[in-house]
């Protein structure tokens, strides 16, 4: 017999639930994947980072959807669990009967669960409403972000329902949909439910991380695999981002690029944030052109960025000041947003731009290490991009003496001669012409790449010096290590620009040694290990 639910949770109970949502900071999603179940159990037996405040369990995710009801008293009373039954057009597997859905979701309630979620404008949703079941009403788009006026209407649909919290979630095409989100769940007023939203896709990474931040009580994550776009593990989201710990008062740096997914950087300036102690947050923010990024620096509170390709360039153009490394290289790496001047409530203030090029670091600082004498050395740079820029400029610094190898003339030429380097077609490379070889070129960050150059360049007594860390392994790197040449890997200058950029951030020094830790922390986690 399926009991009303008035009788599973007394008015009393409900009245107080209302008042406070039960569930707050990360929920894992466990979607009955073979092992799954079993695997998050274990984490809910551990402590640290993998471990989620609440759980959703995704019936619609089981072969059986009865299944997921059965495994509620599996998690007993560990922690609070969200169930649902998704609806196929929200993204979901479920294309059963509107009253299966119903009973399923009471049934879980009797069983342990503590909310149940279903899609704002589904006939599950009216009747869980009319017999005041704790419910998430929910709308997800899988093709973009709506228009404001559509997100208006769909909110007041879901306030209709009187949830105990909305839940609205997107796909970003841009970092301003995302942005759009967090706007969205500040504009909860203080009586109504709360929100929950972010947006799905690489893009609505920052928007996962910040929402609660900004005023959501929890966000969701991967308890193995994925189940949405975008959607992170639970150890990233705490332990790497810190999301629960962070509010609208934390400083909001990134690394921004396309692509940008790959990035180590994350784990090198967030490690060092938690270290210290610091309020401050590093986050990947993908975009498609330039501009994008500058209409969210300020709705982001954005204070420092890390620049990758192809922005490099752009990054200098937008910048209202610059340092002379940058501008000699004709490309910045990193920016600084200085705000003091809009702290003076000047009608005509707005926050400054200042350009930086710490790649100049990267390059330089792997070279002395090895203690290689620059000044007379002879460097062949192969690329024409803001990376072959700040290479070239560092070394011309350090008196090396630099070719420009290109492709295409029309546009390497000028390039060369504005640095006031040699230029040569790429095909002109001659074998043992050069001491140090530097990949400035993008082959190589896709799997499948080859190298820029033939094996045959390579000899033992050459130095290969590879720009791309992610793959750590280039065909460019192979190919020098079997000739017998003597290599420096991108790690390397990852590392050592990006402890100059952390003391630009923050003032405060960090040492290679702890950079480096992160990385290799970064890699291993990337590959699942």
């Amino acid at each position: 017999m399926i009991l009303p639910i008035e009788q599973v949770f007394p008015d009393s109970l409900l009245l107080t639930m209302h008042q406070e949502l039960p569930i707050t900071g990360i929920v894992g999603v466990v979607g009955g994947a073979p092992g799954e179940v079993e695997a998050a159990l274990r984490t809910l037996e551990a402590s640290g980072a993998s471990r989620p405040d609440a759980l959703e369990v995704r019936a619609d995710l089981f072969d059986r959807p009865w299944e997921a009801v059965e495994v509620l008293e599996l998690f007993g009373s560990r922690v609070p669990i969200i169930f649902t039954v998704r609806l196929k057009s929200h993204g979901g597997r479920w294309e059963g009967d509107e009253f299966e859905r119903v009973r399923l979701s009471e049934e879980a309630l009797r069983r342990g669960a503590t909310l149940v979620d279903a899609e704002w404008d589904s006939p599950a949703a009216r009747e869980l409403s009319q017999r005041a079941a704790p419910l998430v009403v929910s709308h997800h788009d899988f093709k973009g972000m709506m228009e404001p006026g559509e997100l208006r209407r769909i909110t007041c649909g879901m306030l209709e329902l009187r949830p105990w919290a909305l839940k609205c979630v997107p796909t970003a095409t841009s970092q301003q949909d995302g942005v759009q989100m967090l706007e969205w769940i500040a504009q909860a007023g203080a009586e109504g439910p709360r929100r929950l939203g972010f947006a799905m896709g690489e893009m609505g990474l920052p928007s996962r991380v910040l929402s609660i931040a900004w005023g959501a009580p929890y966000t969701y994550a991967a308890m193995a695999r994925a189940v949405a776009p975008g959607q992170v593990s639970v150890s990233d989201l705490r332990g790497l981002y810190r999301s629960p710990n962070l509010s609208r008062r934390t400083r909001v740096y990134g690394v921004v690029g396309n692509p940008v997914a790959h990035s180590l950087s994350p784990y090198l300036h967030n490690r060092a944030f938690s270290a210290r102690s610091l309020d401050a947050v590093y986050l990947p923010l993908r975009i498609n052109t330039f501009p994008e990024l500058l209409d969210v620096v300020d709705s982001l509170g954005i204070d420092g960025l890390s620049v990758t390709l192809p922005f490099k360039e752009d990054a200098l153009r937008a910048a209202h000041e610059a340092d002379e490394r940058a501008r000699s290289a004709g490309a910045a790496n990193t920016l600084l947003i200085d705000r003091s001047v809009v702290a003076q409530r000047s009608p005509e203030a707005t926050a400054r731009i200042r350009a930086f090029n710490t790649d100049f670091d990267g390059v330089l600082e792997p070279l002395h290490r090895r203690r290689l004498q620059l000044p007379g050395l002879s460097v062949a740079i192969i690329g024409n991009g803001g990376a072959a820029r700040g290479a070239a400029k560092a070394l011309l610094a350090a008196g090396a003496m630099v070719t420009l190898y290109y492709r295409n003339a029309e546009r390497g030429e000028p390039v060369a001669r504005s640095l006031g380097a040699r230029g040569r077609n790429l095909g002109d490379f001659t074998p043992g012409s050069h001491q140090l070889i530097v990949n400035a070129t993008s082959l190589g960050l896709h799997h499948g790449d080859g190298s820029p150059l033939s094996a045959k360049v390579f000899d033992p007594n050459t130095w290969a010096f590879e720009m791309i860390y992610d793959p750590p392994e280039t065909q460019f790197l192979v190919d020098a290590r079997a000739a017998g040449a003597q290599t420096i890997t991108g790690r390397e200058m990852l590392i050592c620009q990006g402890r100059a950029q952390f003391k630009l951030f923050t003032g405060e020094e960090v040492s290679y040694e702890e950079f480096e830790a992160a990385f290799l922390e970064g890699q291993t986690a990337r590959r699942g290990g």
